[in-house]
Order: structure tokens, then C-alpha cells, then sequence
């Protein structure tokens, strides 16, 4: 970790049972990706697999030799079925998608060389940015990224030069509803050019957030034809962020409809409600306090009855002890440093 906390680096962060990746720039949260940690990730491996099916638009399926089934995207068009190519996983298997993968093709040579940490920030993030390797979050507070990460779940997300988008998430789809917010747009081309803009800037929201399912969003009222310019703008920028994601077009509401498939786990997992935060939190104060002491021998951790029953579940530094107190309250959670 550098002396002098960058305001521009990239954050592996691998504790309480996930590795997250984070890319922070001036305090901001700009990109992020996050996957359970149980067992080695696969992403930045590059595997050799035979193409079982082709699809459309240079998608394959394809398969290892350990029978994992991919999805592979950047395929050309001579390339037939039973070819074998080399892949480079681009993501885990997440819910019931199937794991997808990119062409291993002469350009990407130079990741040959990297560690699989290293492919992920190569795939994912921009390169020769400075990385701090946080593998037992002790970092966490100096760099106060509870903040950081809070501040990208705002529900009111302001764009640049005027305008706001309002983001809510229920079970069935996610809502972006479009706030001109004291813009004045007095013709249907300002409109037009507005939403435009706005597009991007959601389509940034929903990368961030890794927001997956069935999006709807709710843009300025526009003219017929227009509509049918932002649809076709819409589908040439929306397939250049997500190559799979489907943009299916305006309702009969006039609202805009798209799917992105679930790839990851959500921003928000983490911060899914005040018992999990303040759990999530505990653990990492195990792993911070694992770094500080010195004895190795004299820390206990005590607990409550629900809390010991959930941190007793998870890895744990060997030298801490955890001791269950029945007259605590069952959430509470406290570091003890024991007298010699």
C-alpha cells in the first residue's frame, strides 16, 4: 500500500467469504465487479475448448475438457462447430447463467504473462492504475470506503449539466425515472438529444450497480419518430456495453424496456440491510485486528448467541478467539484484547 492514499486506484478486496474489485477515482466509485470467493475464481483463466454450437452475432457455446459449458462472444465467422479455440473466462457462474467467455485471440497475447488478478484488472478496468491488494480489508477504514460504496447506491443520481435520474429496484424489475429537474428543453429535438445523453448515463448506472434483469426507464415525453431515433441509438450504444443484453423498445406506457442478464452479484449485496452491514463489518475488524496485533495469542472476539452461530461459519484468523456470551445481546459483537 502506498505511504500517500492515491485519489485514482483499483481495490481487490478479498474477505468475508467474496472477492469485490473496486476502481475509486477522486473518491467516487466508478467501476465494480464482486463474486463469492468459496473457491478459486476462474475469471482471467484462459482454458481450451471445443465449440459445441454456433449462435448469432459471433456467440458460441462451447466446452472444456472438464465439461464446463461457456458462453463465448468475439467469435469470427469462419471459425465452424467441433473447432477448437482458446477462451478467457470473463465471468463466474452466477444463478443458473451459464459462465461467459471471450476469443482468446493474437491481441490479447499479452496477458499470458499476468496473474489471474492481474487479467482482471486487464478485462475489466483500465490499465497502469495503481492497485492496493487488500486481501484482509485492513484498508477499509483508512480509505473510508463504506462511504465510497454507499454514496454509489444513491437512489438520486445527478447528470452532468443539468437533469437527475431516480433508481429504485423491487423484486420484478429495477425503475429509472428521467428528471429533467429545471432544464429547460423547449423542442422535441432538445428532448431527443437529452435523452440521448441520459441513456449513457444510465447505462453507467447499471454497470456500476451490476444491475441485472428487467430494466425500465422512464424518459421525457418525445414525438413519435423520435422514439424511433433514441430506439436505434439505444441499440447500437446499448449492445457495445452489453453485447447480451436485449433492448426490446418502448411500451405501450411509453416507458423503455431492456434486459441485461445476470452476470453478478449486485453493488448492494453488501449492504443488503443493517444486520448484514454491521456482520459484514465485524469480520473485517477480525481481519484488521489480525494485522495489527503482534502476540498473535491474546485477542478475543465475543459475541452473542446469533452472531456466534453466523461468524463461527465463516474463515477466521486462527489466533482470535471466539467466545459465545448467552447474556450479551444475540447480534452483539466486541474485540477484547486480553491482559497478559
Amino acid at each position: 500500500m502506498p505511504r500517500k492514499i492515491q485519489d485514482h486506484f483499483i481495490l481487490i478486496d478479498k474477505c468475508a467469504g467474496q472477492t469485490r474489485i473496486a476502481e475509486i477515482e477522486d473518491r467516487i466509485l466508478t467501476k465494480y465487479i464482486c463474486w463469492p470467493d468459496s473457491s478459486p475464481p476462474i475469471i482471467g483463466n484462459i482454458y481450451k475448448a471445443d465449440i459445441i454450437k454456433k449462435l448469432n452475432g459471433g456467440v458460441v457455446r462451447a466446452k472444456t475438457k472438464d465439461h464446463l459449458v461457456l458462453t463465448v462472444r468475439g467469435v469470427p465467422k469462419d471459425i465452424k462447430a467441433n473447432s477448437k479455440i482458446d477462451v478467457i473466462i470473463t465471468s463466474e457462474q452466477y444463478d443458473d447463467k451459464p459462465v461467459q467467455a471471450k476469443i482468446f485471440l493474437q491481441d490479447m497475447s499479452d496477458c499470458l504473462e499476468l496473474s489471474n488478478i492481474q487479467r482482471i484488472i486487464h478485462l475489466f478496468f483500465q490499465k497502469n492504475l495503481p492497485i492496493v491488494e487488500d486481501h484482509h480489508a485492513i484498508y477499509w477504514n483508512i480509505l473510508d470506503l463504506d462511504k465510497i460504496f454507499l454514496n454509489a447506491l444513491n437512489s438520486r443520481v445527478e447528470i452532468k449539466n443539468g437533469g437527475v435520474l431516480w433508481i429504485e429496484k423491487t423484486k420484478t424489475a429495477t425503475l429509472i425515472d428521467v428528471d429533467t429537474h429545471n432544464l429547460l428543453l423547449d423542442s422535441d429535438e432538445a428532448n431527443l438529444e437529452f435523452s440521448k445523453k441520459v441513456f449513457i448515463k444510465c447505462i453507467e448506472e447499471i454497470k456500476l450497480r451490476n444491475i441485472g434483469g428487467m430494466i425500465i426507464i422512464d424518459f421525457p415525453r418525445i414525438s413519435f419518430e423520435s422514439k424511433k431515433k433514441l430506439h436505434e441509438y439505444i441499440l447500437n450504444k446499448g449492445k457495445k456495453y452489453f453485447s447480451d443484453g436485449s433492448f426490446l423498445g418502448f411500451s405501450r406506457l411509453q416507458l423503455y424496456e431492456l434486459y441485461i442478464p445476470r452476470n453478478f452479484p449486485p453493488l448492494e449485496r453488501f449492504y443488503i440491510n443493517e444486520e448484514e452491514f454491521e456482520f459484514q463489518n465485524h469480520l473485517r475488524s477480525l481481519w484488521r485486528k489480525s494485522k495489527e496485533n503482534k502476540s498473535k495469542n491474546n485477542i478475543q472476539f465475543i459475541c452473542g448467541k446469533n452472531l456466534y452461530k453466523k461468524i463461527k461459519e465463516q474463515k477466521l484468523p486462527p489466533f482470535i478467539k471466539i467466545i459465545e456470551r448467552l447474556d450479551l445481546p444475540n447480534n452483539y459483537g466486541e474485540l477484547m484484547e486480553m491482559s497478559k
